[in-house]
């Protein structure tokens, strides 16, 4: 907040200085510079931020609504590609109060969708169904036409995708494939002369493939994307073709074609890399390879592609955690009222915060390490009438558990390498019950497994309890583990 102002008054000074005053066609010319479609990939995420810095304020020193709403809405979503969820949906709150005041339906649809996304991809399917509905009864007060069928397009297609995420593990597709088809209903009806005309449709044409990808309908799906691809030749910049191979390697691997499907996954990778849209679907395609590689009995290339697409979802995990338990706050942070922050008081909180924590694990740690020993002593006292090879094998076995159970109080990254080594066919089992487990997922259950409680997951990965019990929730869900069932013991019985 206090950088904020800092940088409007230290703007206005620098304007006064030189005499000059912006007005909105210049700021319109900002703007143009901003959106190019190239700005992203050829400027980075600061200098896309500075730009739009730079028009949100200029935009307020003339008070043009618009141009502080667009500022808002770009802002928005650098900050979401950039996995800074936090500071994403303070611009959106902010904008849809300026959006609703202003009675900018386009921009309050945008936003709406922006928020949508968001809540989706922290697990909050209720609420980001919520934002994607009103963003669509909104779209009906916009005046024109072309403005109006996109704005309900990309509405539908939000929904459409909220309802894909949040029953994928129950396969109901039917309510999805409804909402990706009226999506694609109403970007048909798009002026042919409309900007990117082709690029909405091809968007909804891929989606439509997605769906049939997952109701196995391999063939029809190819079509879809051959469609797609006629679509969009004249494209030159298009950062949908990260989605849209890998729609393709993954249904190369269903075909059982792997070196095909690392290729495709290859060309997905790329286009992520060039145009610096790095989190998910980069992740997605370094599973995909695993994947591959794994029927190709290729296991260094499988654990290497595992390493790289659980350091994303790592990082999207912390960013969640920014998050997660702030998501109510966030709605009603474009409130007028704003408290001043009192440094001195919160570095203070956070320095005991830290001295507590440290205190806690170490306490903890010790605990954990006497019940392991207490443990491990009765293990050695029930061998003594084993013959000495039995003896020597479960000795071993007790060491390398207590080497496991070190590596996860410290959260070491080895810790899932080793677990795997002590539990061979343990993460094998639940991806063959779902697949889509993330590598993040896997080293969750383990700590599961090992009969952590959720406090002290929350200490070692330095979480909250409420982060921890999210996470265990959605792996429930893609377990399938019913609410009567005991997660722990459930896991327990995988062996």
């Amino acid at each position: 907040m206090i950088k904020k102002y800092i940088f409007y008054f230290y703007f206005i000074f620098f304007n006064s200085i030189n005499g000059q005053k912006p007005n909105q066609q210049s700021i319109d010319s900002l703007w143009v510079a901003a959106t190019d479609r190239g700005s992203y990939a050829s400027k980075g995420s600061k200098e896309m931020l500075r730009l739009c810095t730079e028009i949100y304020y200029q935009s307020i020193n003339i008070n043009y609504k618009k141009g502080e709403l667009r500022a808002l809405v770009k802002m928005a979503e650098i900050y979401n590609n950039e996995q800074n969820y936090q500071e994403s949906l303070n611009k959106i709150s902010e904008g849809l109060l300026l959006a609703d005041k202003s009675s900018n339906y386009v921009i309050w649809c945008d936003l709406l969708r922006l928020q949508s996304n968001i809540y989706q991809i922290l697990g909050y399917y209720d609420k980001a169904d919520k934002s994607a509905r009103k963003a669509l009864s909104i779209a009906d007060q916009i005046k024109e036409d072309d403005r109006k069928y996109l704005a309900k397009s990309q509405a539908l297609r939000k929904i459409a995708e909220n309802k894909l995420q949040k029953n994928i593990l129950e396969k109901k597709y039917d309510s999805t494939q409804f909402y990706f088809y009226k999506a694609y209903t109403e970007s048909k009806k798009l002026s042919p002369d409309f900007p990117y005309r082709k690029m909405y449709i091809a968007k909804n044409v891929k989606n439509i493939a997605l769906i049939l990808f997952y109701q196995n309908k391999i063939s029809e799906a190819e079509k879809y994307l051959l469609w797609y691809e006629k679509l969009t030749r004249d494209i030159k910049m298009n950062p949908e073709y990260i989605s849209f191979y890998t729609l393709k390697g993954n249904i190369e691997n269903r075909k059982g074609n792997y070196h095909t499907a690392v290729e495709q996954f290859n060309k997905s990778i790329y286009f992520s890399k060039k145009y610096k849209i790095l989190p998910q679907e980069l992740a997605e395609s370094y599973t995909g390879i695993a994947e591959s590689y794994k029927n190709l009995h290729d296991y260094q290339n499988q654990s290497n592609y595992i390493e790289k697409a659980k350091k994303i979802s790592d990082s999207l995990s912390a960013a969640e955690k920014i998050v997660v338990n702030n998501v109510a706050k966030s709605e009603t942070k474009g409130d007028k009222e704003k408290r001043s922050p009192r440094i001195l008081v919160i570095i203070i909180i956070l320095l005991l915060a830290t001295w507590i924590t440290i205190s806690l694990l170490l306490k903890r740690k010790k605990i954990i390490l006497k019940e392991n020993a207490s443990v491990h002593q009765k293990n050695t006292e029930y061998t003594q009438n084993s013959n000495p090879a039995e003896r020597q094998t479960m000795i071993t076995d007790s060491q390398e558990l207590n080497y496991v159970i070190e590596l996860a109080i410290n959260n070491s990254p080895s810790f899932p390498l080793k677990f795997s080594e002590v539990f061979p066919t343990f993460n094998q089992k639940l991806l063959e019950i779902n697949p889509q487990l993330t590598p993040s997922d896997l080293e969750y259950c383990a700590l599961i497994k090992l009969n952590f409680d959720t406090k002290q997951i929350a200490t070692f990965k330095k979480s909250s309890i409420g982060s921890v019990e999210t996470r265990k929730s959605r792996i429930r869900k893609k377990l399938n583990i019913i609410n009567s069932e005991n997660i722990y013991m459930w896991l327990m019985k995988i062996q």
